[in-house]
C-alpha cells in the first residue's frame, strides 16, 4: 500500500507541473525523452516502457503491446470528469515512444488497403487516463499503448471493457488493469515499416476479491453486447497467452 501511494503522489506531482505548463509540441516532446525505453528478456525484439501511469512491454518488431498494467481509481474517474480534457490537439495526437519509428503513416496505408477501418486501438484507455495531462497525452503511444485493431472491436468490445472499469469505481476506491494483444492475422508495411495486426486483445480486470478475464477477437463485427461471451477464466487466459500478466507485470 505504501508503494501505491508513492506512486500515486508521484503522478500527482506530474499531473500539476504540467498544468502550470503550456502543452504544445515541444512539450510533448520533452515529456517522452524523460521516459526512454528499456531493456528485458521477454522476447528478443521486446522492450519494457515505464512512465509515472502504466508499464508496457511491447514487442518492437512487431509493434504491438504484449501485456501493460494500470491501476485506475475512484479518484482518477473524479478529476477526469471535473478536468474535462478534450480529445482533441495534444491530448489525443499519436506519438512514438522516444526512440522507436512513427507509424502513423502504416495505419494510413492500412486503411487505404483494408475493407474495414482500422484504428489505433489503446489497450490502456485513454478516457480512464484522462484526468491528467501527461497521462493523456501519454495514452497515445505507438507500439506501447495501442495495436491495429478494426474500428468495430474498438467501439464493440473493448469500449466495453473500458466502461466497465469506470463503473467499478462505484463499488470499490482501486481497479487493476492488465491488457494487451495477441497473434497475428496479418501485417501492413509502408516506407519499409512493418507492423502487425493482432487476432486478439485480452484484459484482466482486478477489484476487491474479484478476478474478470476478456479474451476479445479483433474483428470489424465485434459489438459491445458480446463482452460477456468473451469472458473466459484466468486459467484459460494464460494458456493462450503463454504467459501470466499479473506475474509479467506485478501489482504493488
Amino acid at each position: 500500500m505504501k508503494s501505491l501511494l508513492s506512486l500515486l503522489l508521484l503522478a500527482v506531482n506530474f499531473c500539476l507541473t504540467a498544468a502550470a505548463q503550456t502543452i504544445n509540441a515541444a512539450y510533448v516532446k520533452a515529456l517522452y525523452q524523460r521516459y526512454p525505453t528499456q531493456a528485458t528478456d521477454f522476447c528478443p525484439s521486446c522492450k519494457l516502457w515505464v512512465n509515472p501511469y502504466y508499464k508496457s512491454i511491447a514487442d518492437t518488431a512487431e509493434h504491438r503491446p504484449l501485456v501493460t498494467f494500470y491501476i485506475y481509481t475512484k479518484a482518477h474517474r473524479l478529476q477526469q470528469e471535473a478536468a474535462g480534457l478534450p480529445r482533441t490537439g495534444a491530448y489525443a495526437a499519436w506519438h512514438p515512444a522516444y526512440g522507436q519509428p512513427d507509424e502513423t503513416k502504416v495505419y494510413k496505408a492500412a486503411n487505404v488497403e483494408s475493407p474495414d477501418m482500422i484504428a489505433k486501438g489503446h489497450c490502456q484507455a485513454w478516457i480512464l487516463l484522462a484526468w491528467c495531462a501527461d497521462a493523456a497525452i501519454l495514452s497515445d503511444t505507438y507500439t506501447f499503448n495501442a495495436g491495429m485493431e478494426y474500428q468495430g472491436q474498438n467501439i464493440g468490445t473493448e469500449i466495453a471493457t473500458e466502461e466497465l472499469c469506470r463503473k467499478l469505481t462505484e463499488q470499490t476506491d482501486s481497479v487493476r488493469i492488465w491488457c494487451g494483444t495477441y497473434g497475428s492475422q496479418r501485417t501492413f508495411t509502408k516506407n519499409g515499416l512493418t507492423v502487425t495486426l493482432p487476432s486478439h486483445y485480452y484484459k484482466i480486470i482486478q477489484y476487491n476479491q474479484e478476478l474478470l478475464c476478456y479474451w476479445m477477437p479483433n474483428l470489424p463485427t465485434e459489438k459491445r453486447a458480446l463482452l460477456p461471451q468473451r469472458l473466459i477464466c484466468h486459467e484459460q487466459l494464460v494458456a493462450k497467452l503463454g504467459f501470466d500478466p499479473m506475474l509479467v507485470l506485478k501489482a504493488p
